[in-house]
């Protein structure tokens, strides 16, 4: 009888990464190409890597026949990545020019102190455009009423001309940029009945893939990026998921000692957030009780990483609350989620963001077995953000900006030259591949090695999971 076979040895699990794109009409897959060419493609090879490969493949997860999932070959350490787009683009339609202006409106009414320093320019460049260009457009249009009703023909003529032109270049603008663009941060950052559906959509299709990914038993890690509007959906989407199953996530063993440390960690970090050494280790205290939760979970936690690109998530204090001190407000009522989270004062004067279930000791600090509370997601995923640092409203970024300043000092804020000379208008720009002569301080990063730092692709195994599949 010949000898039975030896089993094959079970695959390696692969880790996903989700790219969600930010404003305007996208093309489906464009982003996510650009993507996988300046982290994979074209990133520096290990020594001893094989040569890069990536093999576009059908997405069995997302649902929509557009995309494809980007498959890579196996990294230095045998791992493989698959790259997926969340693209909600379709999914934003019916904006209109008054969406914008209410929008803008509302955002130049603002009073100078519920303005970020950082935004005054740019609000008082709002201000201008709302509430003094509609001024001069009257007192224009008056002028060329006045010369037609008193016979003066040929003033009425060049303003009546000029009217009519910049009427034209209105509308053309609202065409290709205002209502297609705009509108589309204009529409998600403001809850009005009119926008519920599109925003419910939008996170609901989001929720869909991410689960879709954990449930599916391929992958022990998941990275969400979001460029601009997608890193404030993929900083939602987190929350969400997080607030859906944190509840089945294990509370001993190796869970409750990573969980007690990550606490640690955060206090360490508030106390003193300028340490490098305090914030490695929270960032490392995150990266344990991640791989713990998976392990003792059976993978119903996966997400390891949130890397946010010129996102007005930096601006959350405006775009999303109405000022700074709205923002501390949804923040410690846990609505909005920060980085170490929100910790709650028990009676005995100590501060945890966990707690005991166990009937009548939730007030109890030392009481277990503990579970971190609904708000808490950032104990378990590493926050980077990268950005341009702005200068006036043309050079560098103005949507993007750096987080921690308002989301707490477990958000890693990288600072990034632009690829371009002079920095102009830069803020398509995270996932360009070539350098025509970088703007900014030589402190500041390169975007490209920012950007393959935070997703760690080839890090070492020691510092990532490195389960096998059944």
């Amino acid at each position: 009888m010949a000898d039975a076979a030896t089993p094959a040895a079970p695959a390696q699990k692969k880790q996903a990464v989700v790219l969600i794109h930010g404003i305007g009409e996208q093309r489906p897959m464009a982003t996510l190409w650009k993507l996988v060419d300046l982290v994979w493609t074209h990133a520096p090879r290990k020594p001893g890597a094989p040569p890069r490969a990536v093999y576009s493949e059908p997405d069995e997860m997302s649902g929509v026949f557009e995309l494809r999932r980007l498959s890579t070959n196996q990294n230095a350490f045998g791992k493989r990545t698959d790259f997926f787009e969340y693209y909600w683009a379709h999914l934003m339609h019916g904006n209109e020019w008054r969406d914008v202006l209410g929008w803008l409106s509302a955002l130049a009414a603002r009073r100078r102190g519920q303005v970020p320093p950082q935004l005054h320019k740019a609000w008082m460049t709002i201000r201008t455009l709302v509430f003094v260009m509609p001024f001069f457009l009257f007192v224009f249009s008056g002028g060329a009423i006045f010369s037609g009703a008193t016979g003066h023909d040929v003033s009425f003529a060049v303003l009546a001309t000029l009217l009519a032109i910049a009427f034209a270049a209105l509308v053309a603008l609202d065409q290709v940029f205002v209502s297609p663009v705009l509108g589309d941060a204009a529409r998600y950052l403001r809850p009005t009945p009119k926008n519920i559906s599109c925003r419910q959509e939008i996170r609901a299709r989001g929720l869909a893939l991410l689960e879709a990914l954990h449930d599916s038993g391929k992958y022990d890690r998941i990275v969400i990026v979001g460029h601009s509007l997608g890193g404030v959906i993929a900083y939602e989407l987190v929350c969400h998921l997080w607030g859906r199953r944190h509840r089945d996530l294990g509370q001993s063993g190796e869970v409750a000692a990573a969980l007690a440390r990550v606490e640690q960690a955060g206090l360490a970090l508030m106390g003193d957030p300028a340490s490098e050494a305090a914030q490695d280790d929270w960032r490392a205290a995150q990266g344990a009780y991640a791989e713990a939760l998976r392990v003792a979970s059976g993978g119903r936690w996966l997400i390891s990483d949130l890397v946010t690109l010129g996102s007005p998530i930096a601006h959350a204090d405006t775009v999303i609350a109405t000022d700074p001190d709205d923002f501390r407000l949804l923040a410690a009522r846990r609505e909005l989620l920060t980085s170490p989270p929100w910790y709650e004062t028990f009676p005995d004067g100590r501060r945890r963001f966990s707690y005991c279930r166990a009937s009548g000791l939730a007030d109890d600090a030392g009481a277990e077995p503990r579970a971190p509370h609904n708000s808490a997601a950032f104990a378990a995923v590493r926050w980077t953000n990268i950005y341009f640092p702005m200068q006036g409203i043309m050079r560098g970024d103005l949507i993007g900006g750096p987080a921690a300043r308002i989301f707490g000092a477990g958000v890693k804020d990288v600072a990034a030259r632009a690829p371009r000379v002079g920095g102009w208008f830069p803020h398509s720009d995270y996932f360009r591949l070539d350098d025509e002569g970088p703007w900014g301080e030589a402190a500041w990063a390169d975007h490209r090695v920012a950007l393959r730092d935070a997703l760690g692709l080839e890090t070492a195994p020691e510092t990532l999971p490195v389960s096998q599949s059944a």
